[in-house]
Order: structure tokens, then C-alpha cells, then sequence
């Protein structure tokens, strides 16, 4: 599929506070946003306002991190690479969005944290600029102050993103590489960047394998200050 922004936003119509689409369209969101209550599917459904938009070969992204009110014609669920996502099916001229107006849900903030960057659970559609954006967002749409520091949320997303063919390598050092993968903060193995760090944190086990098997040639300023 082609992202392709301005034509998914051409065939959506606002109308009395309502998003309407003017072709078939599709809604996709990760099956397991209902585990972490950011999908909530029962007569109508609320979902997280992160999932892609496809209309035939195209599709785009909405980077709107509170719930948001739909009522779907038809649910779907397709596999991707190993992961399940919903689908909510719309037909031409069908309301996509029951409302532009949202409750600003604080606590799904943190939510958003823990499977995107405490256990890097990203959907396939949400690319690196995305990432930051709704972090960014998180301030307007969720009343978080977790998203309020710009620099912290360019810092974070870009520590938990690597170059997918060496993940210890940081995608910011090589931005010409075409892929990347997104590496969770809880790995020890990536996110520990030296020897000190990974003893010093939770699953001892694993992070002596990690320190023994990554070893350091130079120790950092505050290893040097513990061994002293």
C-alpha cells in the first residue's frame, strides 16, 4: 500500500461535528489495543485515536492519542507478520467519526507508554516521525504532561529506534539505512548501553549473559567512579 495522506484526507467530509468518508474505508488498530483498554468494541466502539485509514491501495495515519466514537458497518481481523489487527469496515458515504470532539482520557497516556516504548508493541503503519508526533499530541488530546518536553520525546523515540540490520546501532547514526526496527526500553540487551547498567538493573540472570557476552573496551566516567 501507498501512504498517501492528502488523498485520504480528499474523501473525508466534516459535517455537523461528524467525519464522513466517501469511499469504502477501513480503520485498523492492533487486536490487543483491547487488552490495554484502548479499544473498547461493543454496540458502537471506542478506539484509540492511533490506526491507519486505507482506502484502496492508499492509506494514511491518525496520530490522535485519546478515544474516539465509531460505529463500523463490519469488523474484520487480518494477520500481519505474526500480529493481529481489527478492522473496522465503512461503506461510501458511512460516518467514520460519531464526533470531532473527544474526552481527554489522562491515564490511557500511560498505557501508550508501556506497549509502544516500555515493550516497543508499534503497529507496522506507525513510522519513527509518527512516534514523536504523538508523544507530542499527548499534551492537547490526553491533558498529559508526559508528552510536554518536545526534546525528551525526540530523545526517547529515537533511543528505542535502531538500524534493523544491527539494532545496537541507533537509526538517527544512519539515516540513509532503509529499514528499522523499534527495540523496547525493558530489553536489557539493547537498551542497557554498558556494563555497569545492565548489573545494576532488574533481571540479574539476563543481564550478566548480556554483559558478558557485549563486552566494553572503554568504561564510562561513572563506572570509573564506582570502581574507585
Amino acid at each position: 500500500m501507498i501512504r498517501d495522506k492528502d488523498y485520504i484526507r480528499s474523501k473525508l467530509v466534516t459535517k455537523d461535528g461528524r467525519v464522513y468518508t466517501t469511499e469504502k474505508t477501513i480503520i485498523e488498530f492492533p487486536k490487543w489495543y483491547a487488552d490495554k483498554e484502548l479499544a473498547v468494541i461493543k454496540d458502537s466502539a471506542y478506539i484509540y485515536g492511533v490506526f491507519s485509514i486505507h482506502m484502496g491501495d492508499k492509506y494514511s495515519v491518525s496520530i490522535i492519542p485519546t478515544l474516539i466514537h465509531t460505529t463500523p458497518i463490519m469488523i474484520n481481523e487480518v494477520d500481519r507478520d505474526g500480529v493481529v489487527y481489527t478492522q473496522f469496515i465503512y461503506g461510501k458515504n458511512d460516518c467514520i467519526i460519531n464526533n470531532i470532539k473527544a474526552i481527554k482520557h489522562e491515564l490511557l497516556s500511560y498505557n501508550f507508554i508501556e506497549t509502544f516504548y516500555m515493550y516497543a508493541n508499534v503497529p507496522w503503519f506507525v513510522e519513527y516521525e509518527d512516534l514523536v508526533r504523538i508523544m507530542d499530541n499527548l499534551p492537547l488530546y490526553a491533558k498529559s504532561g508526559v508528552g510536554a518536553n518536545f526534546i525528551v520525546n525526540e530523545i526517547i523515540t529515537s533511543f528505542i529506534t535502531r538500524v534493523s540490520a544491527d539494532k545496537k546501532v541507533f537509526y538517527r547514526q544512519n539515516l540513509s539505512s532503509k529499514k528499522y526496527s523499534y527495540v523496547d526500553l525493558m530489553n536489557v540487551y539493547y537498551s542497557a548501553l554498558n556494563t555497569t547498567n545492565r548489573l545494576s538493573g532488574n533481571y540479574f540472570q539476563e543481564s550478566l549473559v548480556s554483559a558478558i557476552v557485549q563486552k566494553e573496551k572503554t568504561t564510562t566516567k561513572l563506572e570509573d567512579l564506582v570502581r574507585v
